[in-house]
């Protein structure tokens, strides 16, 4: 998982629940006498660490059982089941994420910002990042200071490449709730923009307010990622494994460690990194990688295993109504599977531009063979100036395709530059591209 899934997959979702005392609070709904509690519900970036949302959920139901009309707590079991699909990588609980947060609207039609928010973020995590946003202007309408429906609200911004307005919006929620949520969210709109300085300064801001393990690691793992993605191996490691140590559950942080292990170029450490990682959570994006590094090292039966697994597992979240991430359009590019990746990557951007889209298209468009299209958008890309190894390779590619032999090198150094071991299947060809091009 890159940078940017990383962070988008941990903040898609934002609390509907005011934290605190171990109790659960609720705005308004529900009558039960104030002695009688449930557990709180954890955060969203703590989400993929210790917190027993088996036990939220279970807490939720008994509630709902004594007090089946209170909206609140049907909105907040919606929350848990989109947090529970992202961290099981069963989509089943997308469903039921939508019948609970139904039920809520059902109850309490009017004004109902928490559950809107709620399926504005399941909107999210399907990736239809158009309905995310228009369920989260309907929070934001109904309860103008929820810095929840904010977060979501800019989650499907960024997505939807309108930079402009996710700023004014993390503007906003960071003056409703200068927390963890909002600052990590900020430095992911500055590292769009190719500011990494402040990034990071966010991303600091962010870990000096972080008040448990679950928030302390998240806020890590956002760290040593940005160290990644500039080819800075050893801080990178230094955070993941900071992180680790506050937080072994995090199974994000043991796939950052695996992929950084592997540029490192300690490939049989970063293989059983990446066999523990999916062994505990066997989402797509974890599989792909791991299958790449081993066909990367020739071990094509291994790496063919992994790939069906990811095949598999992608059949599953398409027949839950997810659409294809872009990072499955690269994917099928890289596979042989060009027709597939340019109609997944047409079907995103008839409805979004952000930068990922604009690179999905011009990597499907040059493997169909179609690069001066290509290049185009491999273009809108550079102009954003977000500083990724990976874009830098497709277009440097997209341009050596056409004979602009003197771009093409630029971009490969460019690559190179900022991540040497930015994948284990892309870099060397990068390099070998480079090679042939000689110095000019």
């Amino acid at each position: 998982m890159n940078r940017k899934a990383s962070i988008v997959a941990a903040v898609l979702l934002a609390p509907v629940l005011l934290l605190g005392a171990g109790v659960l609070l609720v705005r308004g709904g529900g009558s039960e006498p104030a002695a009688v509690t449930a557990p709180t519900v954890p955060a969203p970036e703590a989400l993929d660490s210790g917190a027993d949302l088996s036990a939220v959920i279970d807490s939720l139901q008994q509630r709902l059982e004594r007090l089946p009309e209170d909206h609140t707590a049907w909105s907040s079991l919606g929350f848990a089941y989109v947090a529970q699909a992202r961290r099981t990588a069963d989509p089943s609980f997308y469903d039921k994420a939508s019948q609970a947060l139904d039920r809520s609207l059902e109850i309490e039609p009017e004004a109902n910002a928490d559950a809107l928010a709620g399926q504005a973020a399941l909107a999210n995590a399907r990736h239809d990042f158009a309905l995310g946003r228009d369920l989260a202007l309907q929070a934001v309408a109904a309860d103008a200071y929820d810095s929840t429906a904010r977060g979501v609200l800019a989650d499907a911004q960024l997505e939807l490449g309108d930079m402009d307005a996710a700023l004014d919006t993390l503007d906003a929620m960071l003056g409703l709730r200068p927390g963890v949520p909002s600052f990590t969210r900020t430095a992911y709109s500055y590292e769009l923009r190719g500011d990494v300085e402040n990034a990071r300064y966010s991303l600091d801001r962010a870990l000096t307010i972080a008040s448990n393990p679950g928030d302390e690691s998240f806020v890590l793992l956002q760290l040593g990622d940005l160290a990644f993605g500039e080819g800075d191996l050893a801080t990178a490691q230094e955070h993941y494994a900071d992180g680790l140590r506050r937080d072994p559950g995090q199974v994000a942080l043991l796939a950052s460690q695996a992929r950084a292990t592997a540029a490192e170029g300690d490939t049989d450490a970063a293989i059983a990194l990446y066999d523990e990682v999916v062994g505990r959570l066997p989402q797509p994006s974890y599989l792909i990688e791991y299958a790449e590094l081993l066909d990367s090292l020739g071990r094509a039966d291994e790496a063919a295993a992994q790939y069906a697994v990811a095949d598999a597992s992608v059949a599953l979240f398409e027949a839950s109504g997810s659409i294809q991430d872009v990072e499955l359009v690269l994917y099928a590019a890289d596979h042989d599977r060009p027709e597939a990746a340019l109609a997944a990557a047409e079907a995103q951007h008839a409805t979004r531009s952000s930068p990922q889209v604009l690179d999905a298209m011009a990597w499907a468009l040059h493997a169909n063979g179609r690069d001066e299209e290509a290049l185009i958008y491999a273009l809108q890309v550079e102009a954003l100036g977000t500083r990724s190894a990976l874009w830098a390779y497709h277009r440097g590619m997209i341009q050596l395709a056409l004979g602009q032999d003197d771009e093409a090198r630029a971009s490969l150094q460019l690559a190179l530059a900022i991540n040497p071991g930015f994948s284990p299947l892309h870099a060397p060809r990068a390099q070998a591209a480079l090679d042939g091009l000689g110095q000019g």
